[in-house]
């Protein structure tokens, strides 16, 4: 994200259904204790506290304490754990900021303007860049995400606001990506909702013919297309834990959270060789070995595989149904081997991946060209 086009807005701050409270000085790191966590000595910066929630951030059962404070030219959104007297940081999202004076979105005109709504003259917290903030979970979490409305200004398009998430401080979704969107052209915002039910995302909820949902897959938020699967990561098994010349034996679950589809492909490379076989139904699973011809799609040929490639063929697999895959790995170089894991369909006559090259979640290419995510392996 280019920080440098954010600037400096005031506007009501929404935290789903309920707002930052003010807590007692026990409950929350000192303004000192911030400045030291996130800017370490610089004694010259101001910590100025808009706002705080207690809520659970990760998988660990303690209550993290989510904090909204502008220091000098940055508004920070930081989350901290307490450990005994001692408050720890986790992360923290900054925002620069330039100073444009008060403006608010007029929904008639669907435009950003100068003041404040009408109504809404007294807001609960004075936000900058920060147009909205919802906490909610995840499929597969029981602790909540951070998701953000950022205001930016970027010519031609002017001020325009877009969506972002964080799970655990990681950036999951990337509303920038929307900025050739021809509704956010014309709006100059992308607003967004969440459903509880399904625990997804729609962008412009209230506009049928450019409203999309987006749905998480375990590592980032996809659009769910038309005829476009989203096989989405549910959990990882590995019985026992990997020992370097051990055999273990591997369950990934998957679920489909995109529509129905006739054919989906799901390959997983082991970039560290080992040895792989496989286990039990072994219909519609292929194992490719060192030395075994596959196809390289960026030099648009076949070529020798350099190490392990477990591809299934999946046929007719439907929206919310699981599918499961098994297989046994003798790690060769570590006891946290590298899994890489990809999906493949065909589209008409294309030939769709994800990820792909526009995802913001961290992938590898494999030795087919493809980008892949890397599979993590649990820690026992």
């Amino acid at each position: 994200m280019n920080l440098s086009i954010l600037f400096r807005i005031t506007v009501t701050l929404l935290f789903a259904s309920v707002s930052f409270v003010s807590c007692s000085q026990k409950e929350v790191p000192s303004d000192s204790e911030i400045r030291q966590a996130v800017y370490g000595d610089d004694q010259d910066r101001q910590v100025r506290v808009l706002g705080q929630k207690q809520i659970n951030l990760d998988e660990t059962p303690e209550m993290e304490t989510l904090v909204l404070f502008q220091s000098g030219t940055s508004e920070v959104l930081a989350a901290f754990r307490k450990d005994g007297s001692n408050w720890v940081f986790q992360w923290k999202l900054e925002f620069f900021l330039q100073n444009l004076g008060a403006m608010f979105y007029d929904g008639k005109l669907k435009t950003w303007v100068p003041g404040s709504a009408p109504g809404k003259e007294k807001v609960s917290f004075a936000g900058d860049c920060i147009r909205r903030i919802v906490l909610s979970e995840l499929p597969g979490d029981n602790f909540n995400s951070v998701f953000i409305e950022v205001l930016a200004e970027e010519p031609p398009l002017g001020l325009f606001s877009v969506p972002m998430g964080y799970r655990k401080g990681k950036k999951i979704w990337d509303g920038f990506q929307l900025k050739e969107h021809e509704e956010l052209k014309r709006s100059k915002r992308v607003d967004f909702e969440y459903n509880n039910k399904d625990k997804s995302f729609r962008i412009f909820p209230t506009n049928p013919n450019y409203s999309q949902e987006f749905v998480f897959n375990g590592w980032e938020m996809i659009p769910n297309l038309p005829m476009q699967p989203v096989p989405s990561f549910v959990s990882l098994e590995v019985v026992p834990k990997f020992e370097v010349g051990k055999e273990s034996l591997v369950t990934l679950q998957l679920k489909n959270r995109g529509n129905y589809v006739s054919l989906t492909y799901l390959s997983l490379s082991f970039p560290e060789a080992g040895n792989v076989r496989l286990a039990g139904e072994t219909q519609g699973v292929r194992l490719y070995k060192k030395g075994d011809i596959v196809f390289n799609v960026v030099q648009n040929k076949k070529i020798p595989a350099e190490y392990p490639l477990l591809e299934v063929t999946k046929e007719g697999w439907a929206n919310n149904f699981r599918y499961g895959v098994k297989f046994y790995y003798t790690p060769k170089e570590s006891a946290t081997p590298k899994i890489l894991f990809r999906s493949t369909y065909k589209f008409y006559h294309e030939i769709v991946s994800i990820p792909n090259q526009f995802s913001i979640a961290p992938f590898e290419r494999d030795q087919q060209g493809f980008p892949s995510y890397l599979l993590g392996t649990p820690v026992n």
